[in-house]
């Protein structure tokens, strides 16, 4: 941290100190944590989320978005959520037969659509003390910072499927996984219903 400038060194510590305040106020767990689907785990539940966000994964990338899990237990969280037929694995047939990707189930879709409904309501609890257009500031800051982060910049993962180096989803993959943007007045509407 030494090569910080003292502007960004005195920001870090901004940050560290509003995190730390906002887990003291209990809004820092997260948002999948504990919720009410008593037979999966909350590894199992945060798979089925990303599923839902991103409709078709290959397995390296759904093991990225779990943060980074070993394969055997991946192997062994979609064994079992493909036994209880949330799931399905298919092989990837355009390149190599050996790379796997992950698609919920209609079950799995339902599953997924209830503990996104729960979420968006702990969301909901947490924006609502902010008033409309403080919220609003927050949402455009925090776009700005995802996609100063490279988080909207999916072009390597395209490139890398086009070429078919890798088992990163195609053009076709990733469209149905793309949040469409909206606007504050959609915004306020969703979060409204939430609450």
């Amino acid at each position: 941290m030494s090569e910080l400038s003292a502007e960004v060194r005195v920001q870090v510590a901004r940050l560290r100190n509003l995190l730390i305040d906002v887990a003291r106020c209990g809004a820092l767990g997260s948002p999948l944590g504990a919720l009410p689907h008593t037979e999966l785990d909350p590894m199992e539940v945060q798979a089925i989320w990303w599923l839902k966000a991103e409709s078709l994964l290959p397995v390296n990338i759904l093991a990225e978005r779990l943060g980074g899990i070993a394969p055997p237990r991946l192997s062994r969280l979609l064994d079992r959520l493909e036994a209880a037929q949330l799931v399905q694995r298919e092989r990837s047939v355009r390149y190599d037969r050996r790379r796997v990707r992950v698609r919920l189930t209609e079950q799995g879709r339902a599953l997924a659509e209830q503990a996104d409904s729960v979420v968006q309501e702990r969301m909901a609890r947490l924006l609502m003390p902010l008033e409309g257009e403080q919220r609003s500031a927050l949402m455009d800051l925090l776009e700005g910072w995802v996609e100063a982060l490279g988080g909207k910049n999916r072009a390597p993962e395209l490139a890398a499927a086009e070429e078919g180096e890798t088992d990163a989803p195609t053009a076709d993959e990733l469209e149905p996984a793309a949040a469409p943007r909206r606007t504050h007045t959609e915004l306020m509407a969703i979060t409204a219903n939430a609450a």
